[in-house]
């Protein structure tokens, strides 16, 4: 017997948008349901706390929606008012004035029926399924705050009606080895009652502490599992600053542009020739397919304390590197004279002293930013740690700005993927850092495209590094993978 929550909206109309604000939300995410009790939960109260984090520990719950349902074509608009809070309050401030001058616009669904149901396969104690249940009826709504809803939870036997007759379209998790027609849904994980409490202290977002979960409709076929998908790069040489260096994320193509310039000095003082070297200056001709050396800078982050600021850098060798060229830029790194020890940042009066880190290296919070497997590892979906900068400039920011992504992703090297979210503000991994315009440049005169994060979902697992965008060769774009079973982020 499933533990349900339904959910009754009072207008047939469920109003919520994706990441992006580029479509309506459907199916609804069940992390929004969690959200909801979270934030009508005591927090000084155990009661409410157990229950909570009982449901946070329950595998991800099937999704019951109407199955007639159609997407407004035109989203709706509205004008509202600032929340603006200021010591000082100037005209741009006052309650009355509008914000920046335009409409707000948001996405709905309209529903056959505004019934929705989230079913957990497990029983709860009848503690907590009273307690969920006082919850559950102090919810006003659900997706937007004018989607005013009705909650309520039961025990009931499985059936296909809930708790009204008519065609349902039934979205649940899927296994390991589905990979047609998976679609990513936010779901609770153990540890989110946590998350949201200290997110909420620390002024974050509640969507940057979402793990996705892959979903497949009910009837949908299996197909099994393919190989991995060989990525761009085929070797990852890291090295990390001194315990307790760390950079501003702001300083990357700074710290890059660095590494580049010294990586190819040593390459010099070894007596190669340097200007030979396609793959390590980038400078190719029209039709030149080769593959190009990546330089990076690697952020702390997707951790709970994750802070964004870089803790190492990193040499990404391309896959199609010629076996001489690929000996001479391992032994410069690692054993020549010592191999890269120092990096001279310009910004910075001081070198940064670095140091090798292997696949073997000792998991610590500094060191796992900066280990290679961290990176690497294949999965079927990645996200930016820095934001990506677009290869081109989007007719809008609608799903212009998406299909540029999949042209970024073309570039370098990766498989076109079958689903792509990406965010005005904001990222997708905790932690991961914002840069201004003037840090996704290298030069004053470089054209000012967007910078975005995204995340991306391939049907196959692909290798990493994955580095996506027109400044991947210095790092940005650089992105972590996320495991879609568990969330985790990263090795």
């Amino acid at each position: 017997m499933p533990f349900r929550t339904t959910v009754r909206l009072l207008e047939s109309f469920y109003e919520a948008s994706t990441l992006d604000r580029s479509r309506a939300e459907w199916p609804p995410h069940p992390y929004r349901v969690f959200c909801a009790l979270v934030s009508v939960a005591d927090p000084d109260d155990p009661l409410h706390d157990a229950a909570l984090q009982w449901l946070e520990q329950q595998p991800a719950p099937v999704v019951r929606v109407p199955a007639q349902s159609a997407e407004g074509q035109v989203p709706r608009c509205a004008w509202v008012p600032t929340n603006g809070v200021a010591a000082q309050p100037s005209h741009t401030l006052l309650p009355g004035r509008t914000a920046g001058g335009q409409t707000r616009v948001w996405r709905e669904r309209a529903l056959a029926r505004p019934v929705m149901v989230f079913e957990w396969p497990t029983v709860p104690p009848a503690g907590v399924a009273a307690v969920l249940e006082s919850l559950a009826r102090a919810v006003p709504y659900l997706g937007r705050a004018t989607g005013q809803a009705l909650l309520h939870t039961s025990v009931e036997s499985a059936g296909e009606g809930g708790e009204e007759g008519g065609p349902w379209q039934v979205w649940e998790p899927a296994g390991a080895d589905v990979v047609a027609g998976v679609q990513s849904l936010r779901a609770p994980y153990p540890g989110l009652l946590e998350r949201l409490r200290w997110a909420h202290a620390e002024g974050q977002y509640a969507f940057q502490q979402a793990r996705p979960h892959p979903y497949v409709l009910r009837g949908a076929q299996a197909v099994q599992e393919p190989g991995v998908v060989e990525g761009r790069f085929a070797d990852l040489v890291t090295f990390a600053f001194a315990p307790g260096v760390s950079l501003d994320a702001h300083l990357t193509m700074k710290v890059t542009g660095a590494l580049r310039g010294r990586v190819c000095d040593l390459l010099a003082a070894a007596g190669h020739d340097v200007e030979a070297m396609v793959a390590m200056h980038g400078h190719k001709e029209r039709g030149d397919e080769r593959g190009v050396c990546a330089f990076l800078g690697l952020p702390f982050v997707g951790r709970r304390y994750a802070d964004g600021r870089l803790r190492g850098v990193g040499v990404a060798l391309p896959r199609d590197l010629d076996p001489v060229v690929r000996r001479a830029v391992l032994a410069s790194l690692l054993r020549t004279d010592g191999g890269l020890s120092t990096l001279q940042v310009p910004a910075l009066d001081w070198p940064l002293d670095l140091v090798y880190v292997g696949e073997g290296a000792t998991p610590t919070d500094t060191v796992a930013a900066v280990r290679p497997q961290r990176w690497t590892r294949p999965s079927r979906q990645w996200a930016t740690a820095l934001p990506m900068v677009l290869d081109h400039f989007p007719k809008r920011n609608g799903r212009e700005i998406e299909e540029s992504v999949a042209v970024s992703c073309r570039m370098a090297g990766l498989p076109e993927p079958r689903d792509i979210e990406v965010l005005r503000t904001g990222a997708f991994v905790p932690g991961a850092p914002s840069l201004s315009p003037g840090a996704v440049r290298r030069y004053e005169d470089d054209p000012p495209l967007p910078a975005r994060h995204v995340r991306l979902h391939f049907a196959e697992a692909v290798a990493g590094p994955v580095i996506v965008g027109s400044k991947r060769n210095y790092g940005l774009g650089l992105c972590l993978p996320t495991n879609t079973q568990d969330g985790g982020y990263g090795a």
